[in-house]
């Protein structure tokens, strides 16, 4: 009888931390979905500016000046490590 008490104690207990630890995995799972879906929107929005400043400047003129085109490189390298880190 005491044995039986014992075993169906332990097993409400490996059954209540499968539950949590479940729980846990969960919450962690949406946390890293948030991230990314984080890392994928920040993403678009710099390509998108991007494009739309190369659209600006159809004729090259601001990419090849000295100040702007660091503007230009600098968003550029910014978008290819975040690809890189997408791809990855």
């Amino acid at each position: 009888m005491i044995l039986e008490i014992v075993l169906v104690i332990l097993l409400l207990i490996g059954g209540y931390i499968v539950y949590r630890q479940d729980q846990t995995i969960k919450k962690q799972i949406d946390y890293i979905d948030a991230i990314e879906l984080k890392l994928l929107s920040s993403f678009n929005s710099i390509t998108d500016t991007y494009n739309k400043m190369k659209s600006f400047d159809d004729k090259g003129g601001f990419e090849s000046d000295d100040e702007v085109g660091q503007v230009f490189n600098n968003i550029k390298e910014v978008m290819e490590d975040l690809e890189n880190e997408i791809n990855a």
